[in-house]
């Protein structure tokens, strides 16, 4: 057990919380988490995107802790969790959410999901309702295939990546600190929440694990739809978007509302690009607290 940071109450506030850092053996590795203490409101469970971790998640920890339980873990293949053997899949992570949500939450969670964590969170979802208490989708992708069907050049484009030798020379030129920036570059509509930090957080994993399992991933990157049918899921339902995502479109949260989750409300968050809680963090709380408290 590390502890990874100690929150006290901030101005006007009383209450005091502390997160700490953990691993949960599972049947395929290790699984490394967040967890906020006291246990108190909702317990919240967070799923980072392709190529994040769960610090991703570090600006919104204090406003999320002094009012919920908040928890975070990296998926496997990302971040400081294990790298199965294998090949990745969505089933894989709604298993290894459902064994965290089982043997460390203790009961139904409310899911947030972002980027393809919202397509994790979604398989976690219809697999088991059960430890569901409420989904929420941010800028999430598995629409894109359904939406705007891959053209010939970007079909071209995963044949090569695909291929021996040009898929792991792309992973070598892209997985590094430059190729960490420019991916980051290109996700952010405000370009200057991309810091040395954060590229340094990203980057991290990449020095001790390689790109082979990111890899895996992009080359898998057609199974990663959402398969989610209409009625399989009835629970309450948020979308958060970033008004400004250019690569997963605020047209996207209007498609799963559409096609899947007729239920959901959508908040999209003007100026703010696809990863909402770290470019516009006070907007994202605004969007979400409130949202959670009616839950109750």
């Amino acid at each position: 057990m590390v502890a990874m940071q100690v929150e006290t109450s901030a101005r006007h506030e009383e209450r005091r919380y502390s997160v700490t850092e953990r691993y949960l053996d599972g049947p395929l590795g290790p699984t490394r988490y967040w967890a906020s203490t006291p246990v108190q409101g909702l317990p919240v469970v967070f799923i980072h995107g392709y190529g994040a971790l769960i610090d991703h998640w570090r600006k919104i920890v204090r406003s999320v802790a002094r009012e919920h339980t908040f928890y975070a873990l990296d998926l496997y293949g990302f971040g400081y969790s294990a790298r199965p053997e294998g090949q990745p899949s969505k089933v894989r992570w709604a298993e290894q959410i459902a064994h965290f949500v089982q043997k460390v939450v203790g009961g139904p969670a409310v899911i947030v999901g972002h980027s393809m964590g919202g397509v994790a969170a979604t398989e976690f979802t219809r697999r088991f309702p059960e430890l569901t208490r409420a989904l929420i989708l941010v800028n999430s992708s598995g629409m894109q295939l359904y939406e705007r069907p891959l053209t010939p050049t970007d079909q071209v484009l995963l044949s090569l990546i695909g291929a021996p030798v040009i898929g792991e020379t792309v992973a070598g030129i892209f997985g590094n600190e430059w190729g960490v920036r420019q991916s980051l570059l290109a996700s952010y509509h405000r370009k200057e929440a991309v810091t040395p930090e954060l590229v340094e957080t990203f980057s991290g994993p990449l020095r001790r694990f390689g790109a082979n399992s990111y890899l895996a991933v992009t080359r898998s990157s057609v199974r990663f739809g959402i398969d989610m049918q209409p009625g399989e899921y009835n629970g309450p339902t948020l979308l958060i978007w970033g008004a400004e995502d250019r690569s997963i479109p605020p047209s996207d949260a209007e498609a799963i509302k559409r096609r899947i989750l007729p239920q959901a409300e959508i908040a999209i968050l003007p100026d703010t690009g696809h990863c909402p809680f770290d470019e516009t963090p006070e907007l994202f709380t605004d969007a979400l607290l409130p949202w959670l408290a009616k839950l109750g």
